[in-house]
């Protein structure tokens, strides 16, 4: 029965620490799990871009990086109203925005992660019963392995990805699949034509709720800064002007708070054209992440680099 337990307990241990659970099950979450660095200085929050965007290693300053990877900004919200109370009296709220932020306003936070980071008033239709689960597959997750994931965790305990430069043509190609995935996650036929009036109602939702991010703020003494993390040129020629009015312009401009400090870095000319900055057309590798945060630290006099 020891040999048992001592196996079982050896094999939970390894599922906790491969690519299924912390990269599919509870994407990003481990960060949050125990996290008691109290006086923060600076964190960012954010979605999938933003977690690739980031990296404090090196900063002298108590930083952390918030974002959880296709996290709408409902769940921003969540995020900060659970783990504001780290933050030091005027500490820097970093809010990264993806190019569609505005047209994933109305997306809601229902995935099992968020019962392990959030509060139950935080979470829309809680449940105490699938709480209680999702803590189970938490604490126990050889119970419920996928076993078809097996192979893949192997490979990425094995074989650690290293930071592949893309050819010009795959970025092209990597950048038109994004875009193309976009609009039908948006249902939109051709970026010609008028936004649907779901995509305006969920713009509007998405300025209410930015709207409260940065009144939440305000109230507490914290500084929010706004911004959009730099994409690769291929992906960055696909947004005209007329689409970065329809999507990025139509959410800025409702920000009532016009003082509120903000900056579009998509192309900016020291990272758009550079492919050892990138791992794809939209996300930043390990090498862009610390020239962007050391960046967006100078810009906002935060630390001089």
């Amino acid at each position: 029965m020891k040999v048992l337990k001592k196996v079982f307990s050896i094999l939970n241990a390894l599922i906790k620490k491969g690519f299924w659970f912390n990269n599919i099950k509870f994407q990003d979450c481990r960060k949050f799990w125990g996290f008691n660095t109290f006086n923060t200085d600076v964190i960012n929050l954010g979605s999938t871009s933003a977690v690739c965007a980031f990296d404090y290693n090196g900063i002298p300053l108590k930083c952390f990086n918030w974002a959880l990877s296709i996290n709408p900004l409902l769940g921003d919200m969540a995020i900060l109203k659970n783990y504001y109370s780290y933050l030091k009296e005027g500490a820097s709220i970093i809010i990264p925005l993806c190019p569609f932020s505005s047209l994933a306003g109305c997306y809601s936070i229902t995935e099992d992660r968020y019962y392990t980071l959030l509060y139950p008033s935080s979470i829309p239709g809680y449940s105490i019963r699938r709480h209680n689960q999702i803590k189970k597959e938490m604490n126990f997750p050889l119970f419920y392995y996928p076993i078809w994931n097996l192979l893949t965790d192997l490979k990425q305990l094995i074989h650690r990805k290293g930071n592949r430069v893309l050819s010009d043509e795959e970025m092209k190609d990597d950048a038109n699949n994004r875009m193309n995935n976009w609009m039908k996650e948006f249902s939109i036929n051709s970026f010609s034509d008028p936004l649907t009036l779901v995509n305006l109602d969920a713009i509007n939702d998405a300025a209410q709720i930015l709207n409260n991010i940065i009144g939440f703020c305000k109230e507490r003494n914290l500084t929010p800064y706004l911004l959009i993390p730099p994409v690769y040129h291929s992906l960055g020629l696909l947004f005209t002007p007329d689409l970065k009015t329809k999507v990025i312009d139509q959410l800025v401009n409702r920000i009532e708070d016009k003082s509120i400090w903000f900056h579009n870095y998509m192309n900016d000319p020291d990272f758009c054209r550079r492919k050892d900055l990138f791992r794809n057309s939209f996300l930043l590798n390990s090498k862009g992440a610390k020239l962007f945060t050391k960046r967006v630290l100078a810009d906002l006099e935060l630390y001089g680099v």
